[in-house]
């Protein structure tokens, strides 16, 4: 009886196992990344979509100080830049990094659209373009592609 039970209770963590990785499997969720290069500068964006509703989206640019017009150094460029990036510091669900090296400086960019107040995201509302506030996927890669960047990652 003891076997008969545990038997039983191993097939059914198997079929939930299973029952799990099928769904996941089943999922609409999709992830597109696109670059941009021009020089010594790059831009690199990532999507994560479900069922065309982009939920996430993430960038990285590396831009180097030669490109920004009066500025030759770290300290110069940490001085401009800093300043502007303090009221985007603690706005849930968007993360924001400035990381200053020798020659250029990277910024990242994660925004979390489920867990984001969408009208505290400085900008967001030139992207949005319809009542519900949802960003799809297609629009946002069109609107990439028009500007020059290609898909990497699919």
């Amino acid at each position: 009886m003891a076997k008969k039970n545990r038997f039983i209770a191993t097939g059914l963590i198997v079929l939930l196992i299973f029952s799990l990785i099928l769904t996941a499997c089943s999922s609409d969720q999709e992830t597109v990344t696109y670059q941009l290069e021009e020089g010594n500068n790059s831009i690199e964006t990532t999507f994560v979509a479900d069922d065309g509703e982009i939920t996430e989206q993430s960038s990285r640019s590396v831009t180097s100080y030669d490109s920004i017009e009066g500025i030759e150094s770290q300290e110069e460029a940490e001085a401009l830049l800093v300043p502007s990036a303090e009221p985007l510091q603690g706005i849930e669900g968007l993360e924001y990094n400035l990381d200053f090296e020798e020659d250029q400086f990277i910024e990242t960019i994660t925004i979390d659209f489920a867990g984001a107040d969408l009208s505290e995201l400085p900008g967001l509302d030139e992207v949005i373009d319809n009542e519900e506030e949802n960003l799809k996927l297609d629009d946002a890669v069109e609107s990439l592609e028009e500007q020059g960047f290609e898909q990497v990652k699919e």
